[in-house]
């Protein structure tokens, strides 16, 4: 397994691990592992205990993590830069062959073993660094079977220069209440290349202090306001973002239901505005406020708790304004997992799932900006976000995992939506049955028979290629499809582009 020491050999190797590194500075280091496989033994306090060991890490003793109360146990302690090999152990240590180790045959079939003990191996540089999630005697993230894999199915690298790509993103600038925006937030935004624009490969969405008048008011600043023309229901969302600074600002990055009814919002635009927040649900990917340097959150907003939420949490990320990184939400019909650069710090999965606790059933869109409050320093002149990707995922595994039996008659939200000029519609039949399918214009008008057949139960799917029942294509807007499975019927809109 480990190089073997005495208690003096591991002694001097300390003195001299600590007489090298006395002049360098050193790096938090977060170990996350996974035991909800495992039944956690005592360690050397008689107590349930995890360790990290290794021969130089405190050697075979190890350093003892702290349960997480979610199956994984964590540890963040300080390293200097260099590799160090280490296993993790559960329970007490007795001498290197016993029992508690993590296996060599399961690290070196997933290949993540090294040396000749069959270790694992984190490299320790110049930056804090977080070594894990693995499932303990694996080499796999999470425990409990494959991982869901994704599958890109929208996404914005932000090529180019100019403004950016309208068929995407829509600038959100209607004043919602007539003289101002919620929260208090005291600026303009604008659909101006000066507060938003894609350069060198990245989005900048830019705040000012300027006196400007829109829509009959005046305000002292402006900033940029993006909505998403994509929408999404389960999947996995990911954005790589480097963040403004400055006491006053607020930069979010977050996501609202595509039923949201509020002026001036894309979706409200196109027809979809039938329900007031919050019961159409917000997901708070990521929100920074400038009082709080370097803490990022994420939040849920539902019926049962809104506003000053109850559902959020969050950590420190020391270069959230000074480097780029990966603000990720993880959405299956069961939990929500939000992470920087995979290190998760949010988890929601409410014990009673209902309208009130979970609107998070239906299709929701992004939304990227910056807010200005009443905070905000005299001093203040002008800050950016700055994006390098925006990209969504379908869980391809999804379907193993809550479609296998249908219990219920469901109809999906077409995807992609909006779309041009393919989209595919998925449904789940609990029980055989003639199923028909039909495109509808938005006076009623049939425009297409796209199935009228019995089908066996289980999970369905359909193209529509945006042709009419002769054929010819149709122009650019919305659609209503609907389906109908013996006396259930359900029906959705799609928006088709051009």
């Amino acid at each position: 397994m480990m190089v073997r020491f005495t208690k003096r050999d591991s002694m001097r190797l300390i003195f001299f691990i600590l007489s090298f590194f006395s002049f360098t500075s050193a790096v938090q280091v977060t170990f996350i592992v996974d035991m909800s496989e495992e039944t956690v033994v005592a360690g050397e306090g008689n107590y349930p205990a995890v360790y990290v060991s290794g021969s130089n890490l405190n050697g075979p003793s190890g350093i003892e993590m702290t349960d997480n109360g979610d199956g994984t146990w964590e540890l963040t302690t300080e390293l200097q830069s260099g590799d160090y090999t280490y296993k993790f152990r559960n329970g007490y240590y007795d001498y290197w062959d016993g029992p508690g180790w993590e296996g060599d045959n399961g690290l070196i079939e997933g290949g993540c073993a090294v040396g000749e003990y069959f270790d694992r191996l984190v490299s320790v540089g110049n930056n804090d660094l977080v070594e894990g999630i693995y499932c303990f005697g694996s080499c796999d993230e999470t425990c409990g079977g494959s991982s869901i894999e994704y599958t890109l199915i929208w996404n914005d690298e932000f090529d180019g220069n100019g403004a950016i790509d309208s068929s995407k993103w829509f600038h959100q600038t209607q004043l919602p209440n007539g003289y101002s925006w919620y929260n208090n937030e005291i600026q303009h935004y604008t659909n101006r290349l000066d507060n938003s624009y894609v350069s060198d490969g990245t989005l900048k969405i830019v705040a000012k202090k300027e006196t400007y008048t829109d829509q009959g008011h005046t305000k002292e600043y402006t900033s940029a306001r993006l909505n998403s023309k994509y929408a999404i229901t389960y999947g996995k969302v990911e954005i790589r973002a480097k963040l403004p600074e400055g006491i006053g600002t607020w930069p979010a990055i977050w996501m609202l239901g595509q039923n949201i009814s509020e002026p001036g919002a894309y979706w409200q635009t196109q027809g979809y505005g039938t329900t007031s927040w919050p019961y159409c649900g917000e997901i708070d990917i990521m929100e920074h406020w400038g009082a709080n340097q370097n803490y990022v959150q994420s939040a849920l907003h539902t019926p049962s708790s809104y506003g000053g939420t109850i559902n959020h949490g969050g950590q420190y990320i020391s270069s959230a304004t000074t480097q780029f990184n990966i603000y990720t939400l993880e959405w299956t019909p069961e939990q929500m997992i939000f992470s920087v650069n995979d290190y998760i710090h949010y988890t929601y999965s409410p014990e009673t799932q209902n309208s009130e606790t979970w609107p998070f059933d239906s299709p929701q869109y992004l939304l990227i900006n910056i807010a200005i409050e009443q905070s905000i320093t005299s001093s203040f002149t002008e800050t950016e976000m700055e994006l390098d990707y925006v990209r969504i995922y379908e869980a391809s595994t999804l379907s193993n995992q809550i479609e296998n039996m249908p219990e219920t008659f469901f109809l999906n939200q077409n995807y992609p939506n909006p779309f041009n000029p393919v989209t595919t519609l998925r449904y789940q039949l609990p029980n055989d049955e003639v199923v028909t399918i039909t495109i509808y214009d938005m006076l009623g008008n049939v425009v297409k028979n796209l199935v009228k057949t019995k089908q066996s139960s289980g999970n369905q799917s359909v193209q529509w290629n945006a042709t009419n029942n002769k054929g010819q294509p149709v122009s650019a807007g919305v659609y209503l499809y609907s389906i109908e499975a013996g006396e259930l019927r359900h029906t959705k809109k799609m928006i088709l582009l051009k």
